[in-house]
């Protein structure tokens, strides 16, 4: 049998042996720990999509179809209570995948079966239940790294039924769009299937090594050897994460295109609503794979701290603009300072700091972020003290607060908490371990103090600047920058994502030359007669090509000046040091067309 047939077979069928026990228990135990979060946002989404179908759906169908759905997860909640730690032997791990793969199929067909019982008339609410169907997919991928039978078997049942029902329909665009779908189903099981190799070889190593430990505490000699082992295991972290992120940030960066294309064309009122909800939930997916990005750059070195003198009142009204809804939502108090009367103030901008604005910003955002998902009532606040030469910030909270033995281990990557209130959390659990990270860049130490029941409190320091070397690193603002007759060389060998870019440019005032090679746009600029303002180039191209060889080639011709971006999705440190040493600036994918435009006019002007 071929090597790949008896993978996929094996992924499927997902055998427990004495051999792999070890093995396939961590990955069932990954999946029953994400369990609850899983099938409680699918809880959610039920009520969500009933909301927005009721008047294009009859009531009857979509109460009936909500009933089923939850008295599915209410069976799948109450296995999970019953049985979560019973994933010791081969047995017990046999009958978790018999049950998984029950009620995985059951879930999926629920959710395919929206496309053939709820399916709106409508062409608005027909977009969003398909965009709801390709973020149910893709998520099937994203929670399930651990358990690859999972995602297949999900992501078959919930797709395959609106694809049936496009192909049977007769209509020539409703063919297009089974295409499509096929297309979009085959790249993320392509991806999803790539991600769990990637988790099932770093999990058989973390076994590997553990069993590497216990050799070398018997034997002290091999102490060396645990330690390159050590390193072996932090390389193969790194690439697990560039491998998931470049698989996956492909479609998602035409996903996010497409969302903002949509909403963009949005014509009345209703249309504009189910479009910005869409656009939230690309948003939000999109952000939880800015955390894995921002991660796998701390770890690969290329994130260097850029220090400068800068106001903080500018900083404190980012922050408070940026969470005022959040906190509005909850109820709940928000004091953020406005610098007046504290030392060092200059009656404009409070006091001058001295440090990396935007990691300074990184590590506010993640602490406030904190507070607000763990306080259900009372109030959140950020405090600024000013001693000698230094600034204090103290992010408080009024929320859950954190139990003493869980202190050491919140900084962790992928840490939760075993606390039910932690079930509720978002994301990945990585804010902390970032902010411990840029601590270390920016020298400084983040304190905690906390009382369970009470609440917690953040604060680290920061030196004070130089008033008369401020610079004003806030002033840009996003998406209103002039790009009027700029010429911009657009090299993107993904045909979708090229015209999309290229449309968005041409609104912006551009004059735009696109192709799939440098070749391609040396035609379009009249073999190089026109001179372009500005290269934009993807990563990845056509052979044996990557964007650093196409920039060469176009600085030969328009000279060495020639302002450059690399879009890219890849993350692997050996790519970014690459990127970063040919002096372009570096997009990583998706990225909205605000940061686009914003990042393109930094390219040109610079920060002025």
């Amino acid at each position: 049998m071929h090597p790949l047939i008896r993978q996929l077979r094996d992924e499927i069928v997902f055998p427990v042996t004495s051999a792999n026990l070890r093995v396939r228990a961590d990955q069932l135990r990954s999946r029953l720990q994400l369990y609850p979060t899983m099938l409680g946002g699918q809880a959610m989404l039920v009520v969500l999509l009933i909301w927005l179908m009721w008047d294009a759906v009859p009531h009857a169908a979509l109460l009936a179809w909500g009933a089923t759905a939850y008295l599915v997860y209410a069976a799948d909640m109450t296995g999970w209570l019953l049985y979560r730690r019973q994933v010791n032997t081969v047995q017990e791990c046999t009958r978790w995948h018999i049950a998984f793969t029950l009620f995985t199929a059951v879930g999926g067909l629920v959710w395919g079966s929206t496309a053939l019982w709820l399916f709106p008339p409508d062409a608005a609410h027909q977009a969003l239940l398909i965009m709801i169907i390709f973020g149910l997919a893709a998520a099937s991928v994203t929670t399930n790294p651990s358990y690859p039978s999972s995602f297949y078997l999900y992501a078959l049942s919930v797709v395959l039924p609106l694809l049936f029902r496009f192909m049977a329909s007769g209509d020539p665009t409703q063919w297009a769009m089974a295409g499509i779908l096929l297309i979009y189903l085959a790249v993320v099981l392509k991806a999803g299937g790539g991600l769990g190799k990637a988790f099932r070889i770093a999990l058989q190593q973390r076994h590997e090594n553990v069993a590497l430990v216990e050799q070398l505490t018997e034997q002290k000699a091999y102490s060396e050897q645990m330690r390159q082992q050590a390193e072996l295991a932090s390389r193969e972290k790194s690439r697990f994460l560039a491998v998931a992120s470049h698989d996956l940030r492909q479609p998602l960066q035409a996903l996010t295109l497409f969302s903002e294309a949509l909403k963009d064309a949005a014509g009345d009122k209703d249309t504009r609503h189910l479009a910005g909800q869409i656009d939230k939930s690309v948003h939000a997916l999109a952000d939880m794979f800015n955390e894995l990005l921002d991660l796998s750059r701390l770890d690969a070195g290329i994130m260097a701290p850029r220090m400068q003198h800068f106001a903080l009142q500018p900083l404190l009204d980012r922050l408070y603009v940026n969470f005022i809804p959040l906190v509005q939502a909850k109820k709940l108090a928000f004091e953020i300072p406005a610098g007046d009367g504290m030392p060092g103030a200059d009656g404009e901008s409070g006091p001058v700091l001295y440090s990396d604005p935007f990691l300074v910003e990184r590590i506010l955002r993640n602490l406030i972020s904190n507070a607000i998902r763990y306080t259900e009532k009372g109030k959140v606040s950020l405090h600024c003290r000013c001693s000698g030469r230094s600034l204090t910030f103290e992010v408080a909270d009024t929320g859950i607060g954190i139990a003493p033995e869980v202190m050491p281990h919140i900084f962790e990557e992928y840490y939760q908490a075993d606390n039910p209130h932690r079930d509720r959390r978002k994301g990945l659990g990585l804010g902390l371990a970032i902010v411990r990270r840029i601590e270390q860049l920016l020298g400084c130490r983040v304190e905690v103090e906390s009382e369970p029941g009470k609440g917690s409190t953040f604060r680290f320091t920061v030196a004070l600047g130089d008033a008369e070397q401020r610079a004003h690193p806030f002033a840009v603002t996003h998406s209103r920058h002039d790009l009027g007759g700029t010429a911009v060389a657009l090299v993107e060998d993904d045909p979708d994502i090229r015209q999309m870019i290229a449309g968005l440019m041409v609104q912006w005032g551009c004059r735009v030359f696109a192709g799939d090679s440098p070749v391609d746009v040396l035609r379009a600029m009249d073999a190089g007669t026109i001179r372009p303002d500005l290269l934009v180039c993807d990563y990845r191209l056509p052979g044996e090509l990557t964007a650093i060889g196409a920039i060469g080639q176009m600085r030969e011709l328009w000279g060495h000046s020639l302002p450059a971006m690399v879009l890219t999705g890849d993350t692997a440190p050996e790519v970014l040091h690459e990127i970063q040493d040919s002096g372009a600036m570096l997009l990583h994918k998706p990225i909205t067309p605000a940061r686009l435009r914003s990042l393109m006019y930094l390219a040109l002007h610079g920060a002025e």
